[in-house]
């Protein structure tokens, strides 16, 4: 089934489709041109008089210092944070440049989490359950590894060593997996130890991952329960009933005092409501699309929208849904047909508009007050079935792995779907992306293929830091705020993604100034 494309859309198969910078799609590096010295000479003149004026420029760094800066983590292996939408605070790289690569070699490829200034991923080394499984704890600009983890074996049937989630100082693993339940610990970032180990046990897919309360308590979503883990010594707030679906389809997605999750029904699959205070259910929707195979879960917007995709590859359900919850309902907005994408992550973009996948195996862009379609990306190579996953930065640029095997691949596109860049990863599966602090995007593929890339805004010659020669080029690109659309060498200095160079940017060059 063919999308409408309402505004515009993308063939991925041409190469050659020229960028909004005019570089041919796939190039790295600077993305562009900008207005240029007439040769080195001139350049080492501007650069000298660029010096002799430093001192008046620091000064306006130094008043421009305290600018607030973008920030943020990685929290849970699915969406990046409670209410799963994908959707960093951070400006992810520009191209596909590698700040760091390597890991203990694996033969799958799992999720990874950021924070603490550590990237976390969980590296199957071999088949055998009790030891087969490392933990392993990456510093995020360097890749060196800090710290390794297995978990304790607690049942015949405990399943692989995990990590799940890092918020508030800890980091969250289990054995769970495969239907087996076992408990969580929460894991100390300074060096792995165990701090606390769960008092009840959970039954977590290894495709899912908790949600928190907003003092970060986790949300867990068993098979059969709904469970609320104090963050300080793991014990159980509330533990509540529920009917999940299928396994991968029973993780929650919490906004503000609500918590959601599917669960079964003689019509099909529905979003049910709990108050994440006491655990009490409320209200549930209508069941969605029929049929009973569930195996992606809810996301909720920044408008409170809760998005349900409907998969179990049959067109007669599998629909993407929009719901609004008027706070005693759950009241369908629109519904789109949806392609089969089992184990899949979604997002939603700065602007709100959110981005899910087509029946013919297109990304696609939709306006979320009515469903419609406004940009798709074309085609993406995938294996059967496609398992991608996403994450969109702070500039509304999209990042996309396609869960392929030997077509494997990190896709990056601007907002409005262009190809910006691709890298192949073989075997990447559910291995990302995640997007950490100071916009470090990572994913994870077989062997020792980790991979972090960055752009460092304000780093204009690619050298890790922001500095005196990097004032030189952010001079050059400066237009002011009703500037022509930049150039794209210009792009690493646009902060605020306004398409200008101006003040505010030389601000938050300024909060970047000596620094990387």
């Amino acid at each position: 089934m063919s999308v409408p494309r309402t505004s515009s859309s993308h063939d991925l198969d041409d190469a050659e489709m020229p960028r909004r910078d005019g570089l041919p799609r796939g190039s790295t590096g600077h993305l562009g041109n900008r207005p240029s010295l007439a040769g080195s000479v001139r350049r080492g003149r501007f650069r000298d008089r660029c010096s002799a004026r430093f001192a008046g420029f620091s000064t306006l760094l130094l008043l421009f210092a305290a600018s607030p800066t973008f920030g943020g983590d990685w929290e849970t292996g699915v969406g990046g944070s409670a209410s799963r939408a994908g959707l960093s605070t951070d400006v992810g790289p520009l191209s596909a440049n590698i700040l760091w690569q390597g890991s203990l070699p694996a033969i799958v490829a799992g999720q990874a989490v950021i924070g603490q200034d550590l990237v976390i991923v969980t590296r199957i080394t071999s088949f055998t359950i009790p030891t087969g499984t490392t933990i392993v704890a990456h510093d995020r600009l360097t890749g060196d590894i800090v710290w390794t983890a297995q978990l304790p074996f607690n049942f015949p049937d405990s399943w692989r060593s995990r990590v799940s989630a890092i918020r508030d100082n800890q980091v969250y693993a289990t054995r769970s997996g495969n239907t087996a339940a076992d408990f969580l610990y929460a894991l100390d970032p300074a060096d792995g130890e165990i701090l606390w180990e769960s008092e009840d046990v959970i039954v977590e897919s290894s495709t899912e991952s908790p949600s928190f309360a907003d003092n970060g308590d986790l949300i867990v979503g068993s098979f059969g329960s709904l469970m609320r883990i104090d963050r300080t010594d793991g014990s159980t707030v509330w533990s509540v009933p529920r009917s999940c679906p299928t396994t991968d389809g029973c993780a929650p997605a919490v906004f503000g005092d609500r918590a959601y999750i599917w669960e079964a029904s003689g019509s099909g699959p529905k979003v049910t409501v709990f108050d994440v205070e006491d655990g009490a259910a409320l209200y549930s929707s209508d069941g969605i699309g029929g049929g009973i195979i569930q195996q992606v879960g809810l996301f909720v917007g920044p408008d409170g929208t809760v998005y349900a995709p409907r998969t179990q590859n049959n067109p007669m359900t599998d629909f993407f849904t929009a719901l609004e919850d008027t706070g005693e309902a759950l009241v369908e907005k629109w519904s789109v047909p949806m392609g089969y994408v089992p184990f899949a992550s979604f997002a939603v973009g700065p602007d709100a508009t959110v981005y899910t996948y087509a029946p013919d195996n297109q990304i696609i862009r939709l306006d979320p007050k009515d469903g419609e379609v406004i940009d798709s990306s074309g085609p993406i190579p995938f294996d059967f079935p496609m398992i991608p996953r996403m994450a969109i930065d702070a500039h509304g640029k999209v990042f996309v792995t396609n869960g392929g095997f030997p077509s494997g691949r990190l896709l990056a596109f601007d907002a409005d779907l262009a190809l910006r860049w691709s890298s192949p990863i073989t075997n990447v599966n559910i291995g990302g992306p995640a997007i950490g602090d100071g916009g470090v995007l990572v994913v994870c593929g077989i062997g020792t293929d980790v991979r972090a890339y960055q752009t460092v805004l304000g780093d204009d010659d690619g050298d890790g830091a922001v500095d005196l020669d990097d004032l030189v080029g952010f001079t050059e690109c400066m237009t002011g705020p009703t500037g022509d659309d930049l150039g794209g060498d210009c792009e690493i200095f646009d902060f605020d993604n306004d398409d200008d160079v101006d003040l505010r940017d030389f601000g938050a060059f300024g909060g970047n100034f000596g620094g990387g």
